[in-house]
């Protein structure tokens, strides 16, 4: 009898624990279908495209035509200063381009000769025709013609070369100055500093205002595109495999609870962002959100909210 009483108390022991492993499975996996009905993480607005306007020249500003915030169209001149005279001087005489009047001084000088030569030359091969000279100097003749004809060849080349390059050069500082009438050997006294592309407004220097003597190489404005912005985020292992281009998601901003920005990823790194064996890995991941009315502005933090397919 204690024998059977001991068998039916083992046997119903093992069917709880049984039990018991059975339901936390089942658990787990409901919890697991459950993290993936939507991924949620963080993310941070930033402009799609982002260009700086750079001081070429040190000066003092005259006239500044922007503010933050500002739309602006390719080639606006957004604020101009006066050069340091020397350094007009300079530029001035940087623009003279001396080695092209040398090579076509050169040129002219070797074209002559070339023509004297081949006068000659006639008069020389009339005379020998008629055994009124030897063949010797009309030999020397066409030799030295020969080389004379190479070395215009070469005058010329490295006429075109210098052309190019001051026709190249001569456009630079145009868009340097900012001043399409600008010509060769002209001494500058005004830089007209415009938009590299069309956007907004993003920064100022600020050290920026009218008579603010700034050095060359400053940035004095940041212009950026802020009709398309991109939301960079880094995503956990486990919900970044849930990713990919194409899949559309929910952008809530912090500083705009009230609305909701529809996005799309654009890009998903296969590298963590880290290759430290001891820490979590997280990927980089990139989502296109449209900002029409401009409410984004580069740097809100938010948060990225994913729903996969058929959960």
């Amino acid at each position: 009898m204690n024998r059977f009483i001991t068998f039916t108390c083992v046997v119903i022991i093992c069917f709880i624990f049984v039990s018991s492993i059975a339901y936390a499975t089942d658990g787990n996996q409901d919890k697991g279908n459950k993290s993936t009905s939507q991924i949620v993480f963080e993310g941070k607005v930033f402009c799609s495209l982002n260009r700086p306007v750079i001081m070429p020249f040190t000066g003092i500003f005259t006239d500044i035509k922007i503010t933050p915030g500002q739309v602006v169209k390719k080639g606006d001149v957004i604020a101009q200063y006066t050069l340091d005279e020397n350094k007009a001087i300079q530029l001035g005489r940087e623009m003279l381009f001396y080695e092209l009047d040398d090579l076509r001084r050169n040129q002219e000088t070797e074209k002559r000769n070339i023509n004297a030569m081949e006068k000659n030359e006639q008069e020389l091969l009339r005379l020998t025709a008629q055994k009124l000279s030897s063949e010797y100097p009309l030999d020397r003749l066409q030799a030295d013609l020969k080389l004379t004809r190479a070395y215009l060849l070469i005058l010329e080349k490295r006429s075109t070369y210098a052309r190019n390059f001051a026709e190249k050069a001569l456009n630079n500082m145009k868009e340097l100055l900012g001043d399409d009438t600008f010509e060769s050997g002209k001494i500058p006294d005004i830089v007209r500093l415009k938009t590299p592309i069309s956007g907004t407004v993003l920064s100022l220097h600020p050290q920026l205002r009218n008579n603010s003597h700034l050095p060359e190489g400053t940035i004095i404005a940041q212009i950026g595109i802020m009709d398309t912005m991109l939301i960079h985020s880094l995503v956990y292992e486990r919900d970044v495999v849930h990713l990919s281009p194409g899949e559309s998601v929910d952008f809530f901003p912090y500083s705009l609870p009230e609305r909701c920005f529809p996005a799309f990823v654009t890009s998903v790194d296969w590298t963590p962002a880290t290759s430290d064996p001891d820490s979590p890995s997280y990927y980089r991941v990139t989502m296109t959100v449209k900002n029409n009315g401009l409410e984004l502005r580069e740097g809100f933090k938010g948060r990225v909210e994913y729903k996969p397919l058929g959960k």
